[in-house]
C-alpha cells in the first residue's frame, strides 16, 4: 500500500539513497560499457534495469514520491560520470522516473502495476528516440523511416522491413517484461523466505 505522507523519514531516505545510487551507478558503468561495445537496444536494457531497481525499491518501501527522488539521484550520479555536461541522459532518467512514479502512485506495487510499468518502460525508449530525432531532423523523420521500411520490404519481399520493425518493437517489450518478471519473482521469493522465518 502506497504511503501518502509527504514527509520522508530516515528509513525512506536510506532506501532512496541506496537504490537511487545503485540505479545511477548502473547507468554510469553498464551504460558506458554497452555504448562502448555498441550493444543493440542498449537504451531498452538500461531503462529496464532502472525499472527493475525502482520496482524492488517501491515494493520494499512504498513511499509516494520516492521514485522521483531516486531518479534525481541516479541522474546526478550519471552526470558526474561525464567529463562534460550532457543534459540528454539526465533528462531521460528523470522522465523515466516521472512515468514510473505516476504508474506506481496510481496502481500501487501489485502484479498489474509491474505489468504496466513494463509496458511503459518498453514504450519509453522508442518514444524518446522518435521525439529526439524528430527535433533534430524535423517532423519528416518518422515518415522517412516508414518509407525506408516500406522500400526495404519491396526490395527484399515477404514484408521484410515490417518484420524487422516488428521484431525491434517486440524485443523492447520482451526486455522490459523480463526485467519486471525477474523483479516480481525475486520479491516473492524474499516474501516466502520472510514468512518461513516468522514464528
Amino acid at each position: 500500500m502506497t504511503t501518502t505522507n509527504s514527509r520522508f523519514n530516515r528509513r525512506d531516505m536510506v532506501y532512496i539513497a541506496i537504490f537511487g545510487t545503485l540505479w545511477g551507478l548502473a547507468e554510469a558503468t553498464l551504460g558506458a560499457l554497452l555504448h562502448l561495445l555498441h550493444v543493440p537496444l542498449s537504451g531498452a536494457i538500461l531503462a529496464s534495469i532502472g525499472m527493475s531497481i525502482i520496482l524492488i525499491a517501491r515494493r520494499l518501501n512504498d513511499r509516494r514520491g520516492s521514485t522521483l527522488l531516486m531518479a534525481l539521484l541516479a541522474a546526478s550520479v550519471k552526470m558526474l560520470s561525464f567529463s562534460t555536461v550532457k543534459l540528454g541522459p539526465f533528462v531521460a532518467i528523470l522522465l523515466e522516473g516521472m512515468l514510473l512514479e505516476l504508474v506506481l502512485s496510481l496502481m500501487g506495487t501489485g502484479s498489474m502495476a509491474f505489468l504496466v510499468s513494463a509496458l511503459t518502460t518498453a514504450a519509453y525508449p522508442i518514444l524518446q528516440s522518435v521525439a529526439t530525432k524528430s527535433i533534430l531532423f524535423g517532423k519528416s523523420f518518422v515518415p522517412v523511416i516508414l518509407d525506408l521500411v516500406a522500400g526495404f520490404s519491396e526490395r527484399i519481399g515477404y514484408q521484410a522491413g515490417w518484420w524487422v520493425l516488428g521484431i525491434y518493437l517486440f524485443l523492447h517489450l520482451l526486455i522490459a517484461l523480463a526485467a519486471a518478471g525477474f523483479s516480481w519473482i525475486l520479491l516473492k521469493r524474499r516474501d516466502n523466505q520472510t514468512e518461513g522465518f516468522s514464528p
